[in-house]
């Protein structure tokens, strides 16, 4: 839900400066890649923080109910979570954003309006959904072969990685292998909208088609 809060809020933030024709004077003092990766990186910080929020509310809140008699042996029964577990769930939070970030900022340099951005939104959000689903079989069976593919597929992993690690922790090279993979994938994919966003941000009237972006792709 937050990867998707996040991506729209990305993908509303690049038709705006479409719109407002902001992009125009931007483009005059910095390359489009540093403008595209600091709005990226800007919305991330903002998403962080209020994950810290939520996460230091609800350890707050535990800690409380940890005192407080017949709600304390409820506390007491939840599994265990250490601080690594925290730490790898941040980093894949975080690998997970820039990924969908530059879908949905690619998607906001193709559309003029954010109603036509909504409607190209829908593969993102269906690959999302289909790697929330995976993390069923994850859960029932953390050590399959369908487990250790999808916990490092790029797309899937910021989902279902997660998931098998709180399961039932696999080894760190497979953990690291997730991250470089789905590292690699986010310089691919903000290499790729950072081409379409040099010129589809410059383009008014009307949304641009595939061919016309794979054009600019190779212009750009």
């Amino acid at each position: 839900i937050t990867l998707t809060i996040y991506g729209q809020v990305i993908m509303g933030a690049v038709v705006e400066e479409k719109e407002t024709r902001i992009a125009e004077i931007l483009f005059s003092s910095a390359r489009p890649f540093t403008l595209m990766f600091g709005k990226l990186v800007g919305v991330g910080l903002a998403g962080l923080t209020q994950l810290g929020i939520w996460i230091g509310s609800l350890a707050a809140m535990l800690a409380v109910l940890s005192t407080q008699g017949d709600a304390g042996q409820i506390v007491a029964s939840l599994p265990n979570i250490s601080p690594l577990m925290i730490a790898y769930f941040l980093i894949f939070f975080v690998v997970g954003y820039f990924i969908y970030a530059s879908i949905f900022a690619l998607i906001g340099a193709m559309v003029t309006t954010v109603q036509e951005g909504g409607q190209f939104a829908f593969p993102p959000i269906m690959i999302m959904l289909i790697g929330f689903y995976f993390c069923f079989a994850v859960i029932r069976d953390p050590n399959s072969s369908l487990s250790f593919w999808v916990s490092i597929a790029p797309l899937f992993a910021p989902l279902t990685m997660p998931v098998r690690i709180l399961a039932e922790m696999p080894p760190f090279w497979q953990i690291a292998l997730s991250v470089g993979l789905n590292c690699l994938t986010i310089a691919g994919l903000v290499w790729l909208a950072s081409r379409v966003y040099r010129i589809g941000m410059l383009m008014y009237g009307k949304r641009a088609t595939i061919p016309e972006v794979w054009k600019w792709i190779r212009q750009a």
